[in-house]
């Protein structure tokens, strides 16, 4: 993000204290002092304060709707097949942090190949294409966006051969709404959120883990 961009999203809310004084200032000679500055904020305040609640009861509700993590039966698998887009890049944390000693995946340079990608045991990776998936067990993760300010990221372990979910867990994130724009970073949430939902957070984060390792 750029400096720009940083101070946006700490600094924004103060374009509202601006646009506050300001209209209590020409208000000032009509209605006083403490009256001017009253009137102010309500013209100010109050239609972002409506319009960003009706946007984030719209994303609390699609976080109700997606449910707590469940893990429901536990397995052992030293690599997964990962469908994901983010695998040449986010997914290798499967390799690096998760604890799997390989992953195969959809060749994205050719459609309908498949490559495994591997963990020596120097830490460095390496990457071979093969004919078909041969791992028993499927890591999916889905994003998809059920509002216009609300991403939604789904992660489901499922037993390739049987078709059962083994686990599912999902997490929401808030811009901020319409008002993100005089809200900044301020404005924005998540579910689960690390602050005051650790364990919520790190299931869905370490889903795969939890279930495979």
């Amino acid at each position: 993000m750029t400096l720009w961009g940083l101070a946006w999203a700490a600094f924004a809310p103060l374009a509202l204290f601006v646009a506050v004084g300001l209209i209590a200032l020409a208000l000032r000679g009509v209605a006083g002092r403490w009256w001017s500055l009253v009137i102010a904020a309500l013209i100010v305040l109050a239609p972002v304060a409506s319009i960003w609640s009706a946007d984030r009861a719209e994303f609390r509700r699609t976080c109700t709707d997606m449910g707590p993590p469940v893990i429901r039966r536990t397995a052992s698998a030293e690599g997964v097949y990962l469908a994901s887009g983010s695998v040449n890049s986010f997914g290798m944390r499967y390799l690096h942090q998760e604890g799997f000693r390989w992953i195969e995946a959809a060749d994205y340079r050719y459609p309908g190949a498949f490559v495994r990608y591997a963990r020596g045991a120097d830490g460095s990776i390496t990457t071979d294409s093969i004919g078909a998936i041969t791992a028993q067990y499927m890591v999916e993760e889905i994003f998809s966006q059920p509002h216009p300010h609300t991403g939604l990221s789904m992660t489901r372990v499922v037993d390739r051969v049987t078709g059962e979910e083994l686990a599912r867990a999902g997490s929401g994130s808030f811009s901020g709404g319409r008002a993100k724009w005089v809200l900044g970073a301020w404005g924005s949430s998540s579910c689960p959120n690390a602050a005051n939902n650790i364990e919520g957070f790190d299931t869905y984060y370490h889903l795969a883990q939890r279930t495979l390792r």
